[in-house]
């Protein structure tokens, strides 16, 4: 494939991605809209009873938001990454792009760079937001330093582009977005979460996708700590596994 062919392929994922408006606008509510609600309510608290609450931005303000945005942020990359890998299904026309003589494998391929095109801007512009307002509306509080911004930052990226490939790879191959939205949305939220408690299990749940992205975290997590570099290991494992299992999926469905 070349390289023209890989932009064009490129390209029209995008695009098919770009005029689901449902996906799009939703993801837009979730990340840049739910920091302006957010900080739009600690202005208008601040300013009504600025004795009991504290200016609407500062470092303090800007973790909170980090945290909020990793789980919104998470939702909507969900959302896109599970309308990307089964989208041509759903459409009925895999049939078609099958047969037209391209890898079945670079199809699927396709959709990761295409679900990234509409989902880092979403992501990286709620970042901005609230990364700005933190700054700007931070007052007498100390402002987010520039350390604090790049590793909250990073993580956010990690755990959200991490949420998109796993929405992905899980949707190709179960064949459904509805599905693979209610199964990724009961582990991140329950299974994952229940699973770090079982103690019995010892070192074995750091293995999991949510121990790894917690200790991406700045300050890192009080339950099951790792290194660094064992929790990148971790998260790109676990990408990698999604991204086998749609290839595979996708190069040996019947098309």
């Amino acid at each position: 494939m070349t390289a023209h062919m890989a932009r064009s392929m490129v390209s029209a994922e995008f695009l098919k991605l770009r005029r689901r408006r449902g996906i799009f606008w939703w993801s837009l509510v979730l990340t840049s809209g739910a920091m302006v609600a957010a900080f739009t309510t600690l202005v208008i608290l601040h300013l009504n009873d600025p004795g009991h609450y504290g200016p609407a931005g500062g470092a303090n303000n800007f973790t909170h938001a980090m945290e909020a945005l990793i789980g919104l942020g998470g939702v909507a990359s969900i959302m896109i990454g599970a309308s990307a890998g089964a989208g041509d299904l759903g459409a009925g026309v895999f049939r078609d792009m099958a047969t037209s003589g391209r890898s079945r494998v670079s199809l699927f391929l396709v959709r990761v760079p295409g679900a990234l095109l509409l989902q880092l801007p979403l992501i990286l512009g709620a970042f901005a937001i609230a990364t700005v307002a933190s700054i700007a509306l931070a007052g007498t509080d100390p402002a987010p330093t520039a350390s604090l911004i790049a590793e909250y930052g990073g993580w956010v990226l990690a755990g959200t582009v991490l949420e998109l490939i796993l929405a992905i790879g899980l949707s190709s191959l179960l064949g459904s977005r509805a599905t693979t939205i209610g199964v990724l949305l009961a582990w991140e939220l329950i299974g994952a979460r229940l699973l770090q408690q079982f103690s019995f299990l010892g070192d074995i749940r750091k293995a999991l996708n949510s121990t790894a992205i917690d200790n991406l975290r700045p300050g890192g997590p009080e339950l099951l700590p790792m290194s660094v570099g064992a929790a990148i290991a971790v998260v790109v494992c676990w990408a990698i596994a999604a991204l086998a299992l749609g290839a595979w999926r996708t190069h040996t469905i019947e098309a």
